[in-house]
């Protein structure tokens, strides 16, 4: 592999080397936890009028193909190359950053952290990150929520969204520093649109 790296003069490093850099750069950032900071949110007027449950199963970021995210494929899972352990091990804090999200938000009636509640709403965030074609454009930040609402006592799936968000970022990265405004901005576009989509669904009155 040290000969593969191994460049003289200005020749660029070839893509598979400048590719191992990258993926072990993450590796490394992933010692850290990844913060999901606190959300700005207006209150909805838009209101549901049920309680929940509000809790979050899975928190995953990856690092996708270069120029993944302008081809035609919907799913970036088909493109993953590597995975990031700093989001994983901060689940427990992005739970509640969400869970503070939705109060402030009001999209329920009553969020309830313990005990009974007329709905059950689970949430997986999803981070995709795009080291651009040939390297020397920026990054993207796509983040994807999955979210399912429950009947408490059943299990059953009521209702199900999907909320998308893109945020872009620098040129070259040096680790988690440079991940984390833009995975913020990523996450927070997809929850808006995510919440706009369920606070807006006619079906709720057939519920």
């Amino acid at each position: 592999m040290e000969r593969m790296c191994r460049t003289h003069g200005p020749t660029r490093r070839p893509l598979g080397c400048r590719l191992l850099t990258l993926v072990v750069g993450w590796a490394l950032s992933g010692c850290n936890h990844l913060v999901l900071e606190p959300i700005l949110v207006v209150p909805t007027n838009q209101p549901v009028p049920y309680s929940a449950r509000v809790q979050l199963a899975e928190v995953g970021a990856y690092l996708v193909q270069s120029g993944a995210t302008m081809i035609a494929d919907p799913s970036l899972q088909n493109h993953v190359i590597a995975k990031v352990p700093s989001a994983e091990r901060a689940q427990p804090q992005w739970e509640e950053a969400i869970r503070e999200y939705v109060l402030g938000r009001r999209t329920f009636r009553q969020v309830v952290k313990e005990g009974p509640a007329d709905l059950s709403m689970t949430l997986r965030v999803f981070i995709y990150v795009d080291p651009s074609t040939s390297f020397t454009f920026n990054h993207i930040y796509v983040a994807k929520v999955d979210g399912a609402l429950r009947d408490p006592h059943s299990g059953r799936v009521l209702l199900d969204y999907v909320g998308t968000g893109q945020a872009v970022g620098a040129v070259s990265r040096g680790g988690q520093e440079d991940d984390r405004e833009p995975i913020n901005r990523a996450v927070r576009a997809a929850l808006n649109d995510l919440f706009g989509k369920l606070e807006q669904d006619k079906r709720w009155q057939h519920l």
